[in-house]
């Protein structure tokens, strides 16, 4: 019997040696408990997206998405057309408007001019023949032939004045602009004076041209941010702005939002090609050292922070063209608190260190 009670001891001892020997250095048994994926939070490191970047996953159960009032949105795919940027501005018509004024007086004149001359020339012809038969006077027919000379040189003088006026008008406005705002009742100059049309003057960059089958561009305010509206080619413009030193285009777009001289950017395609991908919104976008990353949900409570690539910001949106696909689904409101919450639970514990 005390042979078994030593025997009980002894493997006693020993299993109390080897227990000791595995605990941690500060005497506390390490934990090897499995993740609870029912848990409302978990977090998993090194986890890899389609972009090829290594992001970070979060579990989040659905209870706590409705409760932190987390929104998301599935990406919709957009074409970007390949364009150059150039500049604008919203033109006062009121010069082409004097222009068109003075040339609609000078018509004016032209047409009294016409008339003053026929009945000239009829009086003259009419006192020369009675001339030639002896009837009257050769006074009055010097006096006839005075005011026919006299209204032959008041029409030419209005012929000249409308092209004067016409030739002005050409060196401000071109060809195009001129016969449709200054000659003629074109539908432009209605639009133009209802106010529904705005003509804009587009500068290209000095050294680049337009292309040649361009008939549409997107212009939008200088600094906004929303979507660009359509402008259509008019014609070329005749004179060149002093900043750019490039081509100038005139422009007819809708006057929507637009006042006369607001400065413009513009979007000039430069060709058929597009760029396919996607659209994200903005307030999907969080930073995180100095890097944009954007959460989308993989699964009903798993959500990956994918870092977001090469992009361009069009109005609200952020275009992509690269590591995300259309219709997936990213967070667009509550990403901040999805990145606190991974911070959190990411930053490791300090140890406390005990004394012996």
């Amino acid at each position: 019997m005390k042979k078994q009670r030593l025997i009980s001891i002894l493997i006693s001892g020993l299993a109390l040696a080897i227990s000791v020997a595995s605990a941690d250095d500060d005497g506390n048994q390490p934990s090897a408990l499995p993740k609870n994926p029912k848990h409302p939070l978990t977090t998993e490191t090194g986890s890899s997206n389609p972009a090829g970047h290594t992001g970070f996953s979060l579990l989040l159960s659905p209870d706590r998405q409705r409760k932190s009032g987390l929104k998301t949105k599935a990406l919709a795919a957009f074409s970007l057309n390949i364009v150059s940027l150039a500049y604008g501005r919203v033109l006062d018509i009121r010069p082409l408007l004097e222009l068109r004024s003075r040339h609609r007086s000078a018509q004016s004149e032209l047409a009294i001019a016409e008339a003053a001359l026929r009945v000239a020339r009829k009086n003259h012809d009419r006192l020369e023949k009675l001339h030639r038969a002896s009837i009257i006077a050769t006074r009055d027919l010097i006096q006839a032939e005075s005011q026919l000379a006299s209204d032959q040189a008041r029409q030419e003088a209005a012929v000249r004045h409308i092209r004067e006026v016409r030739e002005e008008a050409l060196q401000a406005w071109g060809e195009a602009v001129c016969k449709l705002a200054v000659e003629t009742d074109s539908r432009l100059l209605q639009n133009l004076l209802n106010h529904s049309s705005v003509l804009v003057l587009i500068a290209l960059p000095a050294n680049q041209s337009m292309p040649v089958k361009t008939q549409t561009i997107g212009i939008a305010p200088t600094g906004e941010k929303g979507k660009p509206r359509p402008a259509h080619l008019l014609a070329p413009a005749p004179k060149t702005e002093e900043a750019t030193q490039g081509e100038t285009w005139f422009f007819e777009a809708s006057s929507d939002g637009l006042r006369t001289g607001m400065r413009l950017d513009a979007s000039i395609p430069l060709s058929s090609q597009s760029t396919q991908g996607v659209l994200i919104p903005s307030s999907a976008i969080v930073w995180h050292e100095g890097r944009p990353w954007v959460f989308v949900r993989t699964g009903v409570d798993r959500f990956n922070r994918r870092l977001v690539g090469m992009h361009r910001e069009l109005g609200e949106d952020w275009f992509v063209n690269d590591g995300f696909a259309r219709d997936e689904v990213a967070v667009v409101v509550g990403a901040q608190m999805l990145l606190s919450e991974e911070q959190r639970h990411n930053t490791p514990k300090s140890d406390e260190s005990k004394d012996d």
